[in-house]
């Protein structure tokens, strides 16, 4: 399972943002930024949600308990059926764009 700062160098690698660009957008303070992506620190709570929102995730993801970040945005707002329904569309949708953008 990945930790937190797996999750974090993973966002911020698909941002192509650095540690200081994280801590701009997020307001979080760039030396605690650092210590939190070298595992040195678990962030408070307000500190995950606020780097969470600027790099567009939730804190559950950021936080290692769900497998998709934009797949755990508002999840609880749907039924099982259609949360089945989603991620069928989205498995398909993935399947279907094969090698478009370089991610077979």
């Amino acid at each position: 399972m990945e930790d937190l700062k797996d999750r974090l160098k993973k966002a911020l690698n698909s941002k192509g943002w650095t540690g200081a660009d994280l801590a701009r957008a997020s307001g979080v303070n760039k030396s605690e930024v650092s210590r939190y992506l070298h595992g040195q620190v678990i962030p408070k709570q307000t500190k995950i949600g606020k780097m969470a929102e600027a790099l567009g995730v939730s804190p559950a993801w950021l936080l290692g308990f769900d497998s998709v970040p934009e797949k755990s945005l508002e999840l609880d707002k749907l039924t099982e059926t259609n949360k089945a329904r989603l991620f069928a569309y989205y498995d398909a949708l993935i399947d279907s764009q094969g090698g478009e953008n370089g991610d077979a």
